[in-house]
């Protein structure tokens, strides 16, 4: 089973002579049970930026899980809980479901985004947010047809890039965040 999904993921990701890098990644992520992304996260707001490293896991539909040393997140399709390990706080809170984030981007969900083919460089794929008023694009490295990074521009003074340093594919993976000596905030309605 194991050696029929690397298969899979070799053949959909090499494949790009009968469909494009944006429509290969969408099938890997629709054909794998669990992928995991080494990802380095950077935002900038008003001159400000804010970096993070760490493991980015689609556990489904909806269902993420962030890693890094400083942050957990885990989002289902209801909830999201967010674990800081700097103010040492566990925060609960309902996940907006007709809204959109970045996790939904980065793990193929593309009920509000609409795609713009960049006539020059066949490895890049502008979209657009019109709901939000957002914009970015999705780069793909030109040869092996993998995700190399997400930018996304929520306005002038705000953007986010995500840099994909590497996938793999898992059979199953369990979320956990321990509670541990944190203060525990519960904000849902």
């Amino acid at each position: 089973m194991r050696l029929v999904r690397k298969f899979l993921t070799v053949l959909i990701i090499i494949n790009h002579s009968y469909a494009d890098f944006l429509d290969n990644f969408y099938k890997f992520l629709e054909y794998s049970s669990v992928v995991k992304m080494n990802i380095n996260f950077s935002q900038t707001q008003f001159d400000r930026n804010y970096e993070s490293f760490g493991d980015f896991f689609i556990l489904g539909q909806r269902q993420y899980f962030y890693d890094s040393p400083d942050i957990k997140i885990h989002a289902d399709s209801n909830n999201i809980v967010t674990k800081n390990y700097l103010n040492k706080q566990v925060v609960y809170n309902d996940l907006v479901v007709e809204g959109l984030n970045i996790f939904d981007i980065l793990s193929g969900n593309r009920k509000y985004i609409e795609f713009i083919r960049d006539e020059v460089d066949f490895n890049k794929f502008n979209f657009l947010i019109p709901k939000q008023g957002y914009k970015g694009y999705f780069l793909f490295e030109p040869k092996s047809g993998y995700l190399k990074s997400i930018f996304l521009e929520i306005d002038m003074n705000q953007s986010i890039i995500i840099n994909i340093s590497g996938f793999e594919i898992l059979d199953s993976y369990i979320p956990k965040i321990e509670l541990d000596d944190f203060e525990v905030i519960d904000l849902r309605g």
